[in-house]
């Protein structure tokens, strides 16, 4: 039954999160931690699988449909490859209570800056050697974030975008791309720890491959940019507010 519910949970996760440029972690993550397994040594390395699958899933979506711009992802995808597993192993000796108040202040913070949603350009182009900047700096310490707490890093990613002058559908659409190698090279490093069965991991995984082709397809062809913000705003205090009060 549990193997189920959380199947279950990831396939709801990968639905909603893969039409907000996102993987899902930081809502799956405690998820699963309320459903049973450990935080570090289970939820974390489960939530950053389903969030490496639902991200290259729905980024294939995007792509297809024209909503990926290669020339600002891959540069950012660069810089997350590299901090990614760097926050992944001085993930393994921090202990759990912190790893989750952590969590949950990152969380808030990602949601307010999405729903301000304001360009930092104010409608013009972003100079190339700034977008590099912001993209090997800010990448760095996105990728860190998604080893050290398993944040898959969309959201933030998707909040940088936005900043960065991107309309949101297509914010939605690049940054699953940006983070989906760094969520992986996260997980492989959490694996050697982790404790949840094999049966699990495949349960989740064929979830998350359906859950996000279903939504990518849907934000695609339907979603606006406004309810994008919202929605995704919503979500995010509501769960850091709950893993705050857990932790504390």
């Amino acid at each position: 039954m549990q193997v189920i519910t959380i199947a279950l949970a990831a396939l709801a996760v990968s639905f909603v999160f893969s039409m907000m440029g996102a993987g899902g972690s930081q809502i799956l993550v405690p998820i699963l931690f309320w459903l049973g397994l450990d935080f570090k040594t289970g939820a974390i390395p489960i939530g950053l699988l389903a969030a490496a699958i639902t991200c290259f899933s729905a980024g294939g979506v995007c792509w297809r449909r024209g909503l990926v711009r290669l020339s600002t992802a891959w540069p950012f995808a660069v810089a997350v490859l590299a901090g990614s597993p760097l926050g992944a192993l001085l993930a393994r000796p921090t202990s759990s209570t912190t790893l989750m108040i952590v969590f949950a202040a990152v969380n808030i913070a990602v949601g307010l800056l999405v729903l301000r949603g304001r360009s930092m350009v104010r409608g013009e182009e972003l100079p190339r050697r700034k977008e590099l900047t912001i993209a090997l700096i800010v990448g760095f310490g996105i990728g860190f974030m998604i080893g050290f707490i398993a944040r898959d890093g969309g959201p933030f990613t998707m909040a940088i975008l936005v900043l960065m002058g991107f309309e949101a559908r297509e914010a939605a659409g690049t940054a699953p791309v940006i983070v989906a190698l760094g969520c992986l090279v996260a997980f492989a490093v959490h694996a050697f720890d982790m404790t949840a069965g094999w049966n699990i991991v495949l349960a989740v995984s064929a979830a998350s491959l359906v859950g996000s082709q279903v939504g990518a397809r849907y934000m695609s062809e339907r979603m606006e940019s406004r309810t994008i913000r919202i929605m995704f705003t919503a979500v995010m205090i509501l769960v850091g507010v709950v893993i705050l009060i857990q932790a504390l």
